[in-house]
């Protein structure tokens, strides 16, 4: 039961992250949708033949199990420290998955050779305060 739930938290706080990505998307007309950017990141820095679209499922796949990964880490460090679920604890996770998506996203952005007319700041702003909201619709789940 403990594992469904960290899956479906995973999942829960992707979808929230991913709402607020697409609405603000259309309110700055800028590219904010984190499953396209991961297949133009797929399509640019492989080596093996791969050419997913923007909307191919791939991007969504791996954007779901990263935060499906990133809410068993947290349950894990959750049961080795055994520290309470709370506000605070789910403020923290979330400050600490936004920098990690920030250096991520920068790292892939980098090797993919992303163009420099791609709004690195307002994309780096933004998917860490997603994280925020990530982090909060997860743990919801698991209070």
């Amino acid at each position: 039961m403990e594992l469904f739930l960290v899956i479906l938290a995973g999942i829960t706080g992707t979808v929230l992250m991913t709402v607020f990505s697409y609405l603000l998307s259309r309110i700055r007309t800028s590219k904010f949708r984190e499953h396209q950017l991961l297949n133009i990141i797929l399509r640019r820095a492989s080596v093996e033949p791969m050419n997913p679209s923007n909307d191919s499922l791939i991007g969504w796949v791996v954007h779901f199990s990263i935060g499906i990964i990133l809410m068993t880490i947290f349950y894990m460090v959750h049961l080795i420290f055994s520290f309470p679920v709370s506000f605070i604890s789910i403020f923290l996770f979330g400050l600490i998955t936004g920098g990690m998506a920030v250096l991520s996203w920068h790292l892939m952005f980098y090797i993919s050779r992303i163009p420099a007319e791609f709004k690195f700041r307002k994309f780096y702003v933004q998917i860490f305060i997603a994280h925020l909201i990530f982090a909060l619709g997860a743990i919801i789940l698991m209070l």
